[in-house]
């Protein structure tokens, strides 16, 4: 299944990246870091990476979502990920993502924190 991207506003100055379908190797998955550079580059700063529709994720993907993290950190911004699957959180411990991205169980609890901070 293929990659599927969809972006929202849920606060003036936050936007939701919805995923669904595989966060694996290919064209799609090259093409987030890029997507987050832009958005940045638009003036959305902050950013939350909505997971809950990802049915499969490899080790790619998860370094992927490190990488699209630093972009956006070193663009000025910042990155949450939000609503990841028992699946998503497995691969996610074992390359210990959590050590580097915050990641929370809903997207309303990331906009939560992008506003207290």
């Amino acid at each position: 299944m293929n990659l599927r991207v969809e972006t929202s506003k849920v606060e003036p100055d936050i936007v939701v990246v919805h995923f669904s379908g595989s966060l694996t190797i290919g064209h799609e998955t090259d093409a987030l870091e890029p997507h987050v550079r832009n958005l940045i580059g638009r003036g959305d700063k902050k950013i939350i990476f909505e997971l809950s529709g990802v049915e499969r994720i490899d080790s790619v993907g998860g370094v992927t979502l490190v990488r699209c993290y630093f972009a956006a950190r070193e663009a000025g911004g910042d990155l949450r990920l939000a609503c990841p699957s028992p699946h998503v959180q497995r691969l996610f411990k074992s390359i210990q993502v959590e050590r580097v991205i915050p990641l929370y169980s809903t997207v309303a609890a990331a906009c939560e924190e992008f506003t207290a901070g």
